[in-house]
């Protein structure tokens, strides 16, 4: 087939009395990109004859979309970047994710996130507001991601993070869970009473959801249980669901983190009453897992809810 030079030689000795149109514009941006020229230079035996005239939108989508972003403008796709391919023996544009785009997708993958709230999607470590209330626990949190990421089998303790109403304890553990996704590690952030609910609700239903659920749950790399002692404790909650959760992530070693309005004591109590009876011996076994798995650790500050 013909060289670009040639073809557009002849577009625009066609279009040569109708230079103010849209058209002859649409070929001279064509023609003046360095891109397209060396996109038809590597494939011109792979082109149609035809591919030009037929596709020639498609080129100039390309060229366009390609400013756009340079002058930092909104493309079509933000986040995307244009290509040049064939398909069929025409020019084709795709659309390729940039790379601050993959870092997201990457995230994303690597986080699972349940019931939580959208704010903690973009909770982020390095602009936390590091005051007396919450230094502490920045700098275990970031203790334990410098460890993780180390990747070398040792086992890590979490934490198990209490305070007061608002005081920042799900947006920390949102922050963690980014940057340990971010960095390829497998996390999973779960508002524990909703979680709760939503099992109690499979029942008689769908044990299968329930099984994956819990699965995902016992075998993820670090797992997050939010809120904790916030749900209407039930015997099956306690002991089939949170006690074979925590028994199964003592036994393999896997980081755990956990947040609450309780310190241990309480939670102790906690544990020890649900609307079905009183054992303290069951409280007692579950709080010596969660004291393998997290180390105990206050937030304090005022109520930041409030303030928003």
């Amino acid at each position: 087939m013909q060289n670009l030079s040639e073809i557009l030689k002849q577009l625009q000795q066609k279009y040569s009395k109708i230079e103010e149109t849209s058209l002859a514009e649409v070929v001279k941006q064509i023609a003046n990109d360095e891109d397209v020229r060396h996109f038809w230079a590597e494939n011109q035996t792979k082109l149609r004859q035809d591919a030009f005239q037929l596709k020639m939108m498609d080129l100039h989508e390309f060229v366009q979309q390609k400013e756009r972003i340079s002058r930092g403008e909104k493309s079509l796709y933000p986040g995307y970047y244009p290509q040049l391919a064939i398909e069929k023996g025409y020019p084709h544009v795709r659309y390729v994710a940039d790379e601050s785009t993959q870092k997201q997708l990457m995230q994303a993958e690597k986080l699972t996130s349940y019931k939580m709230p959208k704010a903690i999607r973009d909770a982020d470590l390095q602009t936390i507001v590091v005051d007396s209330g919450r230094a502490n626990v920045v700098t275990a949190i970031v203790d334990i991601l410098t460890q993780l990421l180390k990747k070398d089998d040792a086992y890590v303790q979490g934490l198990y993070v209490y305070g007061e109403f608002g005081v920042g304890k799900t947006y920390l553990m949102g922050a963690l869970a980014n940057a340990l996704a971010a960095n390829n590690i497998d996390v999973m952030l779960v508002h524990f009473p909703s979680f709760a609910v939503d099992l109690k609700n499979t029942i008689g239903k769908n044990s299968d959801v329930r099984e994956k659920l819990i699965m995902q749950t016992k075998t993820t790399t670090v797992l997050i249980l939010d809120d904790l002692g916030a749900e209407n404790l039930s015997m099956w909650i306690r002991d089939d669901i949170l006690g074979v959760i925590l028994e199964y992530r003592m036994q393999n070693e896997l980081t755990t983190f956990m947040t609450s309005n309780f310190d241990m004591n309480e939670m102790t109590t906690y544990l020890s009453e649900t609307r079905d009876d009183r054992d303290t011996g069951k409280a007692a076994r579950l709080m010596q897992r969660i004291k393998f798995l997290a180390r105990l650790i206050e937030v304090n500050g005022k109520n930041r809810r409030l303030e928003n």
